[in-house]
């Protein structure tokens, strides 16, 4: 009997033992499953956000700004948010000539500028915007959207700068605290503000006027000192930043369409993939389409403001447009090299 008892407990501590061996592997089974879901999350990690700047010398209510934010709503939109462009207008961040500048050494990453400042980075876009170039607004975009322009863009990367769209420039006018101006000797003498720009000064010249380069937030004050008697620019420009109190004389010459534009910093691009580029290049042109639009029904508004305020607007006669036309003929042979000229046929091809 004390034999069979010490037989039944060995064989009680062998199970007890057995038992313990079972219980210590489930441990080990449940410890290896979080290190299988931690892998999980680092998988579905989103991309980093990015926040870019765009710069714009005109004030917020402008409808080119407009066009510029909504861009940026595009792109914030159809990136799910990872790519933010805030917008900086009224030339919070410098004028053109500085924020392309910018652009250029990558301290801004996109800026809204006309093509008399860019031209200075960019030569062939004086081929572009010579005086009564252009026959209609249609005759413009086939060639800034068509090859002319695209090739254009491709001469910024010279200087660190990503052509991104053309937008709508508006036809420029004359405009001038003194007088009715009817034909180029009307503006003999007058000192008129035209942007920054080796074109615009030359285009005054030619019409025996005094061109004076300012930045273009400084036009008003410009005029109101009598620094200078006028100014040249779209109508809605015109109204909007009350140049009619000023210059309330606005001559119809319609003497050239200079395209605006967005450029981007060739460092920001590079920085970005090729789907968020062309995300980039998308937008913009959407933005480009509504804009195109909307600022020929803001230019009749306007118009019809300018009228309300008493404004003098003159419409030239065929011949008066042709006297303008004769003073600037010789700025096509001695303003353009070669390359330009060939341009300017293809563009005159087209109209």
């Amino acid at each position: 009997m004390k034999k069979f008892l010490t037989s039944l407990l060995a064989v009680v501590m062998l199970l007890s033992l057995c038992a313990g061996c079972g219980s210590s592997e489930k441990p080990a089974e449940t410890t290896e499953k979080p290190a299988e879901t931690t892998e999980t999350p680092a998988a579905e990690t989103p991309a980093e956000s990015v926040v870019l700047r765009l710069a714009n010398s005109h004030n917020a209510e402008h409808i080119t700004s407009q066009a510029c934010q909504m861009f940026a709503d595009l792109v914030n939109e159809k990136t799910n948010g990872r790519i933010t462009i805030e917008c900086h207008f009224a030339g919070e961040l410098g004028d053109e000539r500085s924020t392309i500048e910018q652009c250029q050494f990558g301290g801004l990453d996109f800026t809204r500028v006309s093509s008399g400042a860019s031209a200075e980075f960019a030569p062939l876009m004086n081929a572009l915007q010579m005086p009564y170039e252009y026959t209609s607004v249609d005759h413009l975009f086939e060639v800034l959207n068509g090859e002319i322009g695209q090739e254009v863009f491709e001469t910024f990367k010279d200087n660190n700068l990503v052509g991104i769209t053309y937008i709508h420039p508006g036809s420029r006018n004359f405009f001038n605290a003194k007088k009715e101006i009817h034909t180029p000797a009307d503006l003999a003498g007058m000192k008129i503000r035209v942007s920054q720009s080796d074109l615009m000064l030359a285009l005054m010249d030619s019409l025996g006027s005094n061109g004076v380069g300012l930045p273009f937030n400084d036009t008003y004050s410009a005029i109101q000192t009598g620094v200078v008697d006028g100014a040249e620019n779209n109508m809605t420009s015109y109204i909007e930043m009350s140049f009619w109190e000023v210059a309330p004389y606005w001559t119809y010459d319609g003497h050239s369409y200079m395209p605006d534009m967005i450029l981007a910093s060739k460092q920001t691009m590079d920085k970005l993939s090729a789907e968020d580029q062309q995300i980039i290049f998308d937008c913009a042109k959407e933005a480009q389409v509504w804009h195109r639009d909307a600022w020929e029904e803001s230019e009749a508004k306007n118009a019809k403001i300018a009228e309300e305020k008493g404004c003098t607007l003159t419409t030239l006669t065929d011949e008066e447009v042709k006297a303008f036309q004769d003073a600037v003929a010789p700025m096509y042979d001695s303003f353009l090299n070669a390359e330009q000229k060939a341009i300017v046929e293809r563009v005159q091809a087209l109209g």
